[in-house]
């Protein structure tokens, strides 16, 4: 009896994963159905980058939705555009990396206005208060 049971609880446990897997395929070829959109300001935040792409995209995958994020980065003298364009390869996001000599607010304003569908969280890391926008991060 021990035996069939395994199997019962193996095919009920493989059903389950067959539904989650359907579920996502088919919910992410609907484009605009479920996507949330970060447009982040940086300047010299090579240090913080990776671990706030890798928060949004945890948290978007955790809700089930598709993430796109833009990044204005105003003249940074270190990595942070090197870690954002190495981040472009996943598949999880779709990641924009804009390298600006000034950020201003009809950059972001030009920027919001070609999204469609869903509304931006702007989110301006060159204020420190501002990260604690980003879920996962805490300053």
């Amino acid at each position: 009896m021990v035996p069939y049971m395994g199997w019962i609880l193996l095919c009920y446990g493989l059903a389950a994963v067959l539904v989650h897997m359907l579920h996502r395929f088919y919910s992410r070829r609907k484009p605009n159905s479920h996507m949330i959109h970060y447009v982040l300001v940086t300047r010299n935040h090579e240090g913080q980058m990776e671990w706030y792409l890798r928060a949004l995209s945890w948290y978007a995958r955790l809700r089930g939705l598709s993430l796109q994020v833009t990044v204005l980065d105003e003249g940074s003298k270190d990595d942070t555009l090197a870690i954002a364009r190495r981040l472009q390869a996943q598949d999880d996001m779709e990641l924009t990396v804009i390298g600006l000599t000034v950020v201003r607010q009809e950059d972001v304003e030009e920027q919001t206005a070609q999204i469609k569908g869903a509304n931006p969280v702007y989110v301006d890391l060159r204020i420190p208060q501002e990260a604690d926008k980003i879920p996962y991060v805490h300053v």
